[in-house]
């Protein structure tokens, strides 16, 4: 009786020890599965919004989807797509701001392709699109500004949620914004001098597709 109760003891821990590698390595599976999974949803996510807003550059400009943001005396960059490059680009982080549950604090953007406008706190809308003269040009530079000051609340977003997560070192925007000017450099309309704003609009759409690699990486 000795020897058998022994024996099924002995049974009884081997199962259990068996069992027990079988749960560890059943977990490990299902740990790796839920990772690759949020891999592949982080990766479906990166190509829908690549797919659909390209930025990239075409020597001193920034572009979108091809579409050239700027202009230079030399190259007299037509206003229709100068206003579609706009309009893609306030879609792309109306989208990212969505996507987040972001709520814009100081301006609201209003994405309407080609004739897309930025609207103040007050409910002021300023157009995003030319063509610019000197009467017009005030809210332009506003608009812009107001699409600047929106691209500085989804980057400071993103510095809090990286804080609040423990990433270190958190999200930081390659070239800082301070009101209406990025690395320094007025966005303003300059008419006719316009290698500084186009300086400006290129690395204003860095700032953006860096802001959009962060949230392509987000779980």
């Amino acid at each position: 009786l000795d020897e058998r109760e022994a024996g099924y003891w002995h049974d009884f821990n081997e199962f259990k020890l068996a069992l027990q590698s079988h749960v560890e390595e059943r977990d490990g599976l299902v740990v790796n599965i839920e990772q690759t999974v949020r891999q592949l949803e982080r990766l479906r996510r990166t190509n829908v919004y690549n797919d659909a807003f390209h930025i990239w550059f075409d020597g001193p400009f920034g572009t979108v989807n091809g579409f050239r943001l700027g202009r230079l005396p030399s190259v007299a960059v037509e206003w229709d797509e100068i206003n579609a490059a706009w309009g893609m680009a306030c879609l792309l982080l109306s989208t990212m701001a969505h996507s987040c549950k972001l709520a814009f604090k100081a301006y609201t953007l209003q994405p309407l392709g080609s004739f897309s406008k930025v609207m103040d706190a007050r409910g002021n809308a300023y157009e995003l699109y030319g063509p610019v003269n000197i009467l017009s040009s005030h809210k332009y530079d506003r608009a812009m500004a107001g699409f600047l000051a929106c691209l500085a609340e989804f980057a400071e977003f993103a510095a809090e949620q990286d804080a609040r997560n423990g990433v270190e070192p958190p999200f930081e925007l390659p070239y800082k914004i301070e009101g209406d000017k990025i690395d320094g450099r007025k966005i303003a309309f300059p008419f006719n001098r316009y290698e500084r704003w186009t300086a400006a609009l290129k690395i204003m759409l860095t700032d953006l597709k860096t802001c959009l690699a962060w949230l392509s990486n987000q779980g």
